[in-house]
Parts: structure tokens; C-alpha cells; sequence
């Protein structure tokens, strides 16, 4: 198991989240202590998915953190039962931007369930999402900026490979659709999720970009070839 991926796997109370809440950064900061940059279309790909996996490995801590937060918080209410704190949590990333819905389904649970309070309930409910995915955010964000740094660093490589005159044609063209995406990432460094590294390259048009043009020979070098 890596670092990165320990840092986040070993937050499982109350204690240990709070502890991850003051330096959001930290996983991000770990993560980019594994990744080096790449120049072989291979490390490129192991790169990439890599960095997906990286966020994905977040929002399977986020559940994890919203269902800390939510049995710490309800520990006293017995209107949300287990399996609804449950499906709250595992949910939570569908609810950002949305916490309007969270509230209104989380009081209409409440009621259900016989709250004495719904209203309250969800808003404690609600308080609960807002935290959790304040953190998201900011370790999300963190691991964005690491991804988008070394997509930047990647395009000279990829352009310079693109144009080199001593690669075949096929693999000039590869390199310049890597080009492009690298291009792409550090633009929206989430690109790294929607498809494997392999797919988002065949989606680019086929381009053989121009080479750099040869230095001119000058009189001592024309002197050598005599």
C-alpha cells in the first residue's frame, strides 16, 4: 500500500478526521511524493490512472468521513435509523451544491421515523454534509493542483517528441495527441477521471505536427564533413 493511500485509509474515528481536517493538503502533499515525471508513454498511462485512482481513493475517505460525522452527530436521535445514515453517507459527494435536497429528504426521513424535531434533525444532518464536503474541497483542490503541476511539466516533453525527426511517424502522432491531453489536464486536471489515459488519446484527431526545423550548417561544420 502506498503512503498516500495509507494516510487516507487510516482515518477511522472522530479523533483521526479532525486530525486530516487541519491539514487537508496532507494527502495531496503524499501523493505527489510518489509521482515522478514521466517520459515513456507507458509511465505516462501508469501515471494517469494512478492519479485518477488518487480521487477516487478520496471520495471512498469522504464516505467514510460522512459516516463518522453523521453516527457522532445522531448519536442521540433514533428517528434515522443505521441504514439510512448509511445510504446519507455513501451518497454524500451527490449532495454538493445540493444541500437544499439533503435538508428536505433528510426532514421528511426524520418525520417518518417519528423525530420529535425533523426540522432539527436535518439541519444537524445538513451541518454535518457541509463539513465533510468543506474538506473534500480542499483536498480535492490539493490533489488537482498536483495533477494539473505535472501535466504542465509533461507538455514540453510530449511536443518536443512530437517533432523530433528521428521517431516514425506513428509515434510522432501518438506524442502529439499526448501533447494535446497533457494540454487538456493542466487545463481540467479532472479530465484524469472521466476515461482511461488510452481512450482520451484516441478521441484527439490524428496530427503530424511539423518538426523543428534543422539548424543551418555553418563554415566549420561544413569544414568537418570535408
Amino acid at each position: 500500500m502506498n503512503a498516500a493511500q495509507h494516510l487516507l485509509d487510516r482515518i477511522q474515528t472522530l479523533p483521526q478526521l479532525t486530525a486530516f481536517e487541519a491539514d487537508p493538503a496532507s494527502y495531496a502533499a503524499a501523493l505527489d511524493g510518489e509521482i515522478e515525471d514521466s517520459a515513456t508513454v507507458p509511465a505516462l498511462a501508469a501515471r494517469d490512472a494512478r492519479l485518477a485512482g488518487a480521487l477516487g481513493e478520496l471520495d471512498a475517505m469522504i464516505e467514510r468521513a460522512a459516516r463518522i460525522r453523521l453516527e457522532h452527530a445522531l448519536a442521540a436521535e433514533t428517528a434515522i435509523a443505521a441504514p439510512t445514515r448509511k445510504v446519507f453517507a455513501t451518497t454524500i459527494t451527490g449532495y454538493a451544491g445540493r444541500l437544499d435536497l439533503l435538508e428536505a429528504r433528510a426532514r421528511d426521513t426524520a418525520a417518518r421515523g417519528g423525530a420529535r424535531d425533523p426540522a432539527q434533525v436535518a439541519a444537524v444532518i445538513v451541518e454535518a454534509a457541509r463539513v465533510v464536503l468543506a474538506l473534500r474541497d480542499a483536498a480535492r483542490g490539493a490533489v488537482l493542483a498536483v495533477i494539473q503541476r505535472h501535466a504542465h511539466a509533461g507538455v514540453a516533453t510530449a511536443d518536443g517528441h512530437a517533432r523530433d525527426r528521428r521517431l516514425d511517424p506513428m509515434s510522432r502522432t501518438m506524442w502529439s495527441a499526448m501533447r494535446r491531453e497533457l494540454a487538456a489536464i493542466a487545463n481540467d486536471p479532472e479530465r484524469v477521471a472521466v476515461a482511461p489515459l488510452a481512450v482520451r488519446l484516441a478521441g484527439w484527431p490524428e496530427q503530424l505536427d511539423e518538426p523543428e526545423p534543422e539548424p543551418e550548417r555553418t563554415f566549420a561544420d561544413m569544414i568537418e564533413l570535408d
